[in-house]
């Protein structure tokens, strides 16, 4: 399967889980683009969660330009964001501040399950 269609099937996954929650959710046709660089946000009771989503066999690190970017975006639009990641059947989720700190160490990614009780 070709990286741009993985991602789109996690984008889409990760929509549809947490619309099903609750959550207004808007995934980003430009995404990593000039025009915004999330892939998608998800809002509920005024709680706004960014997302970069990344489908890679490799735990993934956003370039300094993509990190500088996303952050401000999010700083911007005083969202909580991360780095989302889908291997294996299995998501975890970095925070944006541990990404800024270069500090992608698996203990720094959230697990599937804390990241729901936290955030659902």
């Amino acid at each position: 399967m070709k990286t741009y269609q993985k991602g789109f099937r996690a984008e889409r996954e990760l929509l549809r889980f947490l619309s099903s929650r609750g959550y207004s959710c808007v995934r980003s046709a430009s995404s990593g683009g000039f025009l915004t660089p999330v892939d998608m946000v998800a809002i509920k009771s005024g709680k706004l969660l960014c997302f970069e989503i990344k489908s890679w066999a490799k735990k993934p690190r956003l370039d300094k330009s993509q990190l500088s970017r996303f952050s401000a975006w999010c700083r911007n639009a005083q969202g909580h964001g991360f780095v989302a990641w889908y291997n294996q059947n299995q998501w975890r989720f970095l925070p944006i501040g541990d990404a800024e700190a270069n500090r992608y160490d698996d203990e720094n990614w959230i697990d599937y399950e804390s990241f729901l009780s936290v955030f659902l």
